[in-house]
């Protein structure tokens, strides 16, 4: 039987050729996995995503969609996605796919390949090239240090959009709380507090075209109390 792996993107208003990149990478990996999309439409206002899954699935995609009508969070929408996944692995990612072809494939492979239960994107000092806000850069790089120096984490680079994970580390994903911004740390902290999870980083890289979205002053304060949130209460 060959390997499964079910890709979960989360979908809020999403742009009009997002369809394209889940082509793409079909093409760029059907010889090595068996690969099944979850797309989860996060209360999208925009009426065309259900034609695309059309798209998809009349060019032979294998593609799973749920729907709800209200926004409720990417973290929550990539819960939803997870927990009807069947597959030997999971990966989630951006509904753009803004990472190479090559470097999704790098986590799959290292998750196939490895003994990691959780594998988690690292962006390099390469992502601070791109272009995107001096705040956005500042505050990128003092999270990560807070993560490195202050809570001696596993992984700094907490909010990589690219992730991935066995069915252990399936479990432990499933007990995050967090809907929006930082679920992606809520996660790798609870799978580093958990000894029986092992976690690998890997190196990935965004692709050129990437347009970075703008940081709300509303979300960072939310943000901030969820992070507290974790930090007091989320210890196993």
């Amino acid at each position: 039987m060959p390997v499964t792996v079910d890709i979960v993107l989360p979908c809020y208003n999403p742009n009009a050729t997002w369809y394209q990149e889940l082509l793409d990478f079909k093409e760029f990996i059907q010889d090595r996995y068996k690969i099944h999309y979850i797309v989860v439409n996060d209360g999208s206002s925009n009426p065309t995503v259900q034609d695309q899954i059309t798209i998809l699935k009349n060019n032979t995609v294998s593609v799973s969609y749920i729907s709800y009508a209200k926004n409720k969070g990417k973290g929550y929408a990539l819960r939803e996605g997870v927990k009807v996944s069947e597959a030997d692995y999971i990966v989630y990612t951006d509904i753009d796919f803004p990472f190479t072809n090559n470097s999704t494939a790098a986590v799959i492979e290292v998750l196939v390949k490895s003994s990691a239960d959780v594998v988690a994107g690292y962006r390099d000092q390469l992502y601070y090239q791109k272009k995107m806000s001096g705040f956005r850069k500042i505050l990128s790089k003092a999270f990560r240090f807070f993560m490195r120096a202050v809570l001696k984490m596993k992984v700094s680079d907490t909010q990589c959009g690219l992730k991935g994970f066995n069915k252990s580390g399936k479990k432990k994903f499933l007990e995050t709380k967090i809907n929006r911004y930082l679920f992606d740390f809520e996660f790798i902290f609870l799978s580093g507090k958990d000894t029986a999870i092992q976690i690998e980083a890997v190196p990935v890289q965004l692709k050129d075209n990437v347009i970075f979205s703008k940081m709300k002053l509303k979300i960072l304060i939310q943000e901030s109390f969820n992070l507290l949130s974790v930090l007091l209460f989320r210890k196993l």
